[in-house]
């Protein structure tokens, strides 16, 4: 029989105004904000039944999480394996949470330990003072080197400091702590919850509280614009538009066609629904009334948008039954592989049945599909190819489309993550298939090191063509947690992540995912059954919204900062005399100095989104010999746009 755990994480306390913990999408918490600079450590739950080394730590799409919010308490649920557990989360006072840990196993079990970690920064080096309730006290200099730990022994409390910041840590029972340092030497505060002989069905629990004190940074930040080094344009915000919920989709549509400028659109291609019986010609079958709700509604939503001049992208995601190798597949297969492979002895009918769904599209519908691609073929969400096959088919459809009287071109790459650039290498160096590529997308769920992003930049720039990212957000998992989009952190972090690709790899759009009810920028009005709000905007949409009023078609433009707390990113027209510069402050609220600006510029319009802000014009300031000074708010969304 396996083994069930259920740990239970409880952090107990007051309303949710005071929004001082912040944590990931995952549930660990990456510090307590104080005046908004963040008293930054990463907490996680940590299962030991060997040794360190092999210790199930919890992590990002490590396990399967749910996730509610009431009144200001957040609450994580896990499924890891037949391991199950809760954490939730809310706040004391200013700079203060409680901890409440229970772990529990139906079975017995023999673990080398339970624990709470807490992981702290890099500033806390060789002047971390550790003050013990039991011992006294101890610096990090009396920490030596073992198998089990810098120091182990129970303790019922401690104080972590430097002279710059503070955790103090108290308990409710004694519990052993071990300190210990990563592979990287930051240290590690392990909490023992239980450990040894797992009694079945027996309660282990402790109650810790964090309060988190230190030096605010606000000094001044200077940034530097480089309006003469123009580079690639901006046409502004796109969405995704493919429909999943008939009841509650269509209004997130109207709400976001209506108070968004759209730029670009992708739209889901139903290949599955639109051929699924290869003896019959499924353009013959829609004529005769036999064409699929989900098809319909599909071309439906592509002919709004194309009559909103719109550009429209199509993405394809299941495949017909006759078109793939093997049973349809769900989830990893023995070797590690997800999705089906498409059965190439039969290319020239799965070429003709996708040209048949584009031709019907412009026929019936007048829709001029720009490109397409499969989605995430890289990973197999949900047709899989190799780098050689994408290659391929770029290259013969290509050709195909053409034949057809097509003007759509492919849409390079789509992959799921800023790490699969090198799905598109074969592609992008082959001179056959360049002439069918119109442009160039990866997802931005993960892998958006500046390495990667210049990757990308550079991949546009070999096939000349932009860069599309074809998804946008931070975590694929959210649909299985959604109130978490509406969290201030997540709103926070997906705009900041947002900023640093526009200035890395200046892409052309990037396109929300989505702007329907799935993983939506909208609450309330039955989405993810909240029926009990009217549906209304959230954080994330206003970030949308103010990103997304760039005046089209600027370029990209170099931004320099003289502290990583600041994201930004620019644009502008010298031409034009336009300008619109955007920042991202996670830390407190500073002075900032923006230089650079055209002696030309003379006032830029301020607008803040925050948690307390919703794309709101905030001042009109002077510009004065190509420099700008203004008051950064913390933890905010800020755009600066000539006048």
């Amino acid at each position: 029989m396996k083994n069930l755990f259920t740990i239970l994480f409880i952090l107990i306390g007051a309303p949710s105004i005071l929004a001082q913990a912040e944590f990931t999408t995952w549930g660990n918490m990456t510090g307590i904000r104080v005046d908004n600079q963040l008293m930054e450590f990463n907490s996680s739950l940590v299962l030991m039944k060997s040794n360190w080394d092999n210790a199930w730590i919890t992590r990002k799409e490590g396990q399967d999480i749910d996730f509610k919010r009431n009144q200001g308490i957040k609450t994580f649920s896990y499924q890891m394996d037949s391991i199950k557990w809760k954490q939730t989360i809310s706040d004391v006072e200013k700079g203060k949470a409680n901890i409440k840990v229970e772990f529990s196993s139906p079975d017995s079990l023999d673990l080398n330990g339970a624990f709470f970690r807490i992981e702290l920064p890099e500033e806390f080096g060789k002047e971390t003072q550790f003050d013990f309730r039991t011992p006294s006290s101890l610096s990090s200099n009396d920490l030596s080197g073992n198998l089990d730990g810098l120091y182990n022994a129970p303790a019922e409390g401690l104080v972590v400091s430097v002279p710059s910041r503070e955790f103090v840590i108290d308990f409710k029972h004694q519990t052993k702590v071990i300190i210990r340092k990563n592979s990287e030497g930051f240290y590690q505060l392990n909490f023992e919850i239980a450990s040894g002989e797992i009694s079945p069905k027996k309660n282990y629990s402790n109650t810790f509280s964090i309060k988190a004190t230190g030096e605010i940074d606000n000094s001044i930040v200077e940034l530097k614009v480089f309006p003469q080094q123009e580079g690639k344009k901006f046409d502004g915000i796109g969405g995704n538009f493919r429909l999943q919920n008939p009841e509650t989709d269509p209004q997130v549509i109207d709400y976001s066609l209506k108070n968004l400028r759209v730029a670009w659109s992708r739209v889901e291609m139903p290949w599955r629904e639109w051929h699924p019986d290869s003896s019959k010609d499924p353009i013959e079958e829609a004529r005769k009334g036999n064409l699929d709700p989900k098809v319909e509604a599909a071309m439906e939503m592509a002919q709004r948008l194309d009559k909103k001049g719109i550009p429209v992208i199509l993405a394809a995601w299941f495949a017909p039954r006759w078109a793939i190798i093997g049973e349809p597949s769900s989830g990893l297969d023995m070797n590690g592989n997800r999705g089906n492979l498409l059965n190439l002895q039969k290319k020239e009918k799965i070429y003709n049945s996708l040209t048949s769904y584009i031709k019907y599209l412009k026929q019936e519908y007048g829709v001029e599909t720009v490109m397409f691609s499969f989605n995430e073929a890289d990973l197999g969400i949900d047709v899989r190819q190799t780098e050689e096959d994408h290659n391929e088919m770029i290259k013969e459809l290509g050709a195909y489309f053409r034949e057809n009287g097509l003007k759509t071109e492919f849409l390079l790459g789509d992959t799921a993550d800023a790490n699969g650039w090198d799905f598109t290498t074969t592609a992008s160096t082959d001179p056959q298939s360049r002439p069918y590529i119109g442009g160039v997308s990866f997802h931005s769920w993960r892998g958006w090191t500046d390495e990667n992003l210049l990757r990308w930049y550079d991949i546009s720039n070999r096939v000349d063509k932009p860069l599309f990212i074809g998804e946008g957000s931070i975590d694929a998992g959210a649909w299985r947690y959604p109130q978490i989009l509406e969290e201030p952190t997540y709103a926070l972090d997906e705009i900041d992540v947002y900023l640093k690709i526009l200035n890395k790899a200046q892409p052309l759009t990037i396109l929300q995912w989505q702007l329907t009810a799935d993983y939506s920028p909208m609450s309330g009005g039955g989405i993810f059954g909240n029926t009990e709000e009217e549906l209304h905007p959230t954080q994330r949409f206003f970030n949308l919204q103010q990103l997304g009023n760039t005046p089209k078609g600027l370029y990209a433009l170099p931004i320099t900062t003289s502290n990583d707390a600041i994201t930004a990113a620019a644009y502008g027209d010298k031409e034009k005399g336009i300008y619109a510069i955007h920042l991202v402050n996670k830390g407190a609220t500073r002075k900032v100095t923006i230089t650079g600006l055209p002696k030309e510029v003379s006032k830029m319009k301020v607008f803040l989104t925050n948690k307390e802000k919703s794309n709101e014009l905030m001042e009109t300031l002077s510009v004065r010999n190509g420099s700008i000074t203004l008051q950064l708010q913390g933890a905010g969304f800020t755009s600066l746009v000539t006048e």
